[in-house]
């Protein structure tokens, strides 16, 4: 099996756009989340998220042509994808376009309100909104490209195009533990021998107005006062998560590809661990699968638990959430140092797990371990090392954990030491 190894980190988030902007801000303890005036003009009552700052797709799109029919979340995949890229000092011409892949994550695209509003308005003439006006003359008011616009596999389409990819290629959807996922079977493509080098990760966002239309504030923050403090994994006075946007994708290669191209080994896939329980009904998982996922890593990766440096924990801020992820890490890990970094830029669904990794790793070719924020007083019900402040890490490996209300659970541990 092929040693896989990560050569380019590229990340679009609420703290900045590139790495040296989103660790800039974790050093100093800058959040992401703000007052959105999108969503305060619409009159949401939840007027908080995370947004990435002066983003410009122009900037990164080639052709910029493509935008016509790339939404929000493809613009910000395709960002993450040049500038980790560009990190990776990759040359297009010095590839083998039938030994180069794509797997990247997503959530369910939603449609902006302004694709949608002549239809509607066509829709409702007369009266009330009328399906059978819609299936007709509300139909004809749609962008002719609409559906291409909004498929959720186009962000690895446009991306495959973009570098001329010709290997395996796949999108996965899997609410908010897609991103691990992706790597994982991006790593697994190249452990197979199926490629030299894959472009993984996801890009996603939470505050699309049909998403928050969808969703109702379930689950959300109330603290609208104080956007900052409003992410509080693990706190004792935590109420919910935050909704957010951006992208995170790694370069992933086979050592020996790597090595033949005289690339800088930035960190290396150890192992995973997937797992569910049956809670998709109920929505109550017991934390079973989260446990078994953490073992599953472990094991896979060849190490003990006294190995993991930290932990970069789902840590999405909800009262249930927090209080079984936290027990299943102690009684797996033990005093593991554990981080949440959905406090600096709050949940970003599918991407969370690879900027939540990514920032780990960055942390740990500086040798810290990033910190989390609005930690201020400890909760009983979860009985972890929260990181408070950049703290020396104990080892060059993290475990990234992500899991869902419906049962699923995934634990990815990687290395900072080549």
């Amino acid at each position: 099996m092929q040693d896989v190894v990560i050569t380019g980190l590229g990340i679009v988030c609420p703290l900045g756009i590139g790495r040296e902007a989103v660790w800039s801000a974790i050093e100093n303890r800058r959040s992401g989340i703000r007052t959105s005036p999108q969503l305060a003009q619409a009159g949401q009552p939840i007027p908080i998220a995370g947004e990435v700052p002066e983003f410009d797709p122009k900037q990164y799109v080639k052709p910029r042509k493509s935008l016509k029919v790339m939404c929000r979340e493809t613009q910000l995949a395709f960002t993450a994808t040049e500038l980790a890229w560009a990190d990776a000092k990759l040359d297009q011409q010095t590839l083998d376009p039938e030994r180069l892949g794509v797997v990247l994550g997503a959530n369910m695209f939603r449609s902006e309100i302004p694709d949608l509003t002549d239809a509607f308005t066509t829709s409702c003439e007369g009266g009330p909104f009328q399906m059978d006006k819609f299936a007709s003359a509300g139909m004809r008011q749609m962008y002719p490209l609409w559906m291409l616009k909004y498929l959720p596999n186009m962000s690895a389409c446009h991306v495959g195009i973009a570098h001329d990819v010709r290997g395996p290629i796949n999108s996965i959807i899997h609410g908010d533990v897609t991103a691990l996922l992706a790597i994982i079977e991006a790593s697994d493509v190249i452990a197979r021998g199926h490629a030299d080098l894959m472009i993984a990760g996801a890009a996603s966002t939470m505050v699309s107005m049909v998403d928050l239309a969808w969703h109702a504030g379930a689950r959300m923050s109330r603290n609208v006062a104080n956007p900052a403090a409003a992410c509080r994994p693990f706190d004792a006075d935590r109420d919910g998560t935050v909704g957010s946007e951006g992208g995170a994708i790694f370069i992933l290669e086979s050592r020996e590809h790597a090595q033949r191209r005289q690339a800088a080994v930035q960190g290396r896939v150890l192992g995973y661990g997937r797992r569910c329980e049956p809670s998709a009904i109920s929505q109550r998982p017991t934390g079973q699968a989260v446990r078994h996922a953490i073992e599953a890593a472990l094991e896979s990766s060849h190490i003990p638990a006294s190995e993991v440096g930290h932990v970069n924990a789902h840590g999405l801020g909800t009262v249930e959430d927090d209080a079984i992820e936290a027990q299943a890490i102690r009684e797996t890990l033990g005093d593991v140092p554990v981080t949440g970094t959905k406090s600096f830029f709050g949940n970003l669904g599918a991407a969370s797990g690879a900027a939540e990794l990514m920032v780990s790793l960055i942390g740990l070719q500086q040798g810290v371990v990033p910190p989390t924020l609005n930690y201020d007083r400890p909760d009983p019900a979860c009985p972890v090392n929260v990181v408070t402040s950049l703290q020396e890490s104990r080892s060059p490996a993290v475990l990234a954990l992500n899991h869902k209300l419906t049962g699923q659970a995934v634990a990815l541990v990687i290395s900072s030491e080549a």
